[in-house]
């Protein structure tokens, strides 16, 4: 009894002490010389697995759809500490060589229970926020870049991982992409103020743009252009024909982050309507959804069923586009939600979403009919 509570008190003593760490799994070698080969880092003692795994899963996120294969980024040295650093990240150059150190805390960032229980584990946001940062900053090492970089500041590399990951180019004011929007705004009688967007807005948006699957973060010709509003009074809108999305300013600093990222994958959901859903699917999912024409209903639709098979108040008001958004935005977000309302149109957004993990699914709708039938009962 006496060699238990020693061994007890022996093993408190030792968590106490931080010295647990030698007690984890430290990272495989596969892990440690992917790293090295494909991205110049070396692992400093101190890091575990699952945080090295991270930290692989996420560079090969950035750049699964770059075009240079050889990734060449500089040789750069990691470590881990269990201290806080002012933005989770402290970088420094020792003889040419990039020195960056994690705080640990950014490999504990707050994940829901929603979010644990998923099959395929989102990527950590603050985790991707830095490395972003950091692929940005380094972009310059790769020739390929470096032959079209005019001025080489973090923002015009930022904007070009945009565009070569999501395939959006931000439309500023006076261009011809500014004033085409602009007259279909006034259309609808509002303004596109366009104004400066920071660059943390940007890493905001591709970080919840991770959420869907790597197939469909490009959407290449069918999503051009992200507009941020800076003065609109409408959180998102999705302008399927200048195959622009829009974004107000405002989102970007709301309190309440699951609506943020609601608002941006509702809006990217409605260019998935519209090029992935052929008129048979539209009419499956408008089935699903108790849909039907009505022509004395001011959004041409209504529908036969209870509130509480929409996961949202809004996705049962309008019409079936809208209740697609919707549903796809929690499918991304909050799963168990969705299928409580209707295990139905989660069946169907997993069959229609799926297609496109791997990138391999042309946007050709017509096709898509006879694949989600193949395992229908």
């Amino acid at each position: 009894m006496q060699v238990i509570k020693n061994t007890l008190l022996l093993t408190i003593l030792i968590l106490q002490s931080g010295c647990y760490l030698f007690f984890l799994p430290e990272p495989d070698k596969v892990t440690t010389s992917q790293l090295k080969e494909k991205y110049g880092i070396s692992l400093r003692a101190g890091w575990m697995a699952k945080e090295a795994d991270s930290l692989l899963e996420t560079f090969d996120s950035i750049y699964q759809q770059s075009e240079d294969p050889d990734h060449n980024l500089a040789p750069s040295v990691w470590q881990i500490t269990n201290k806080e650093l002012q933005d989770d990240v402290q970088i420094e150059s020792v003889n040419d060589v990039k020195h960056v150190t994690l705080s640990r805390d950014v490999f504990f960032s707050e994940v829901s229970e929603v979010e644990k229980s998923q099959e395929e584990p989102l990527l950590n946001k603050r985790l991707f926020r830095i490395i972003a940062q950091f692929v940005t900053e380094n972009w310059t090492d790769i020739p390929e870049v470096r032959r079209i970089l005019k001025d080489g500041t973090d923002r015009f590399m930022i904007e070009l991982v945009l565009k070569e990951m999501y395939g959006l180019s931000i439309i500023r004011t006076g261009t011809p992409e500014a004033e085409r929007i602009g007259q279909v705004l006034r259309r609808y009688g509002r303004e596109a103020r366009v104004s400066e967007s920071s660059n943390e807005q940007l890493m905001m948006l591709m970080s919840v743009y991770e959420k869907f699957p790597k197939g469909l973060h490009n959407l290449g010709r069918r999503l051009k252009y992200l507009l941020i509003n800076q003065q609109t009074k409408y959180a998102g809108s999705a302008w399927i024909g200048e195959f622009c999305v829009e974004y107000a300013g405002f989102i970007f600093h709301l309190k309440n982050r699951q609506e943020f990222h609601r608002i941006i994958l509702h809006e990217k959901a409605h260019f998935l309507w519209e090029y992935t859903l052929n008129w048979d699917l539209r009419a499956e999912w408008a089935k699903i959804g108790g849909w039907r024409k009505d022509s004395n209903n001011r959004f041409g639709w209504s529908n036969n069923r209870s509130r509480k098979e929409f996961v949202t108040t809004y996705a049962g008001s309008k019409n079936p586009n809208e209740d697609w958004s919707e549903s796809v935005a929690y499918y991304l977000l909050r799963p168990d939600k969705l299928r409580s309302c209707s295990l139905a149109k989660y069946e169907f957004i997993d069959k229609v979403i799926n297609l496109y993990s791997t990138g391999g699914v042309p946007y050709e709708g017509l096709k898509l009919k006879s694949l989600i039938n193949e395992t229908d009962d």
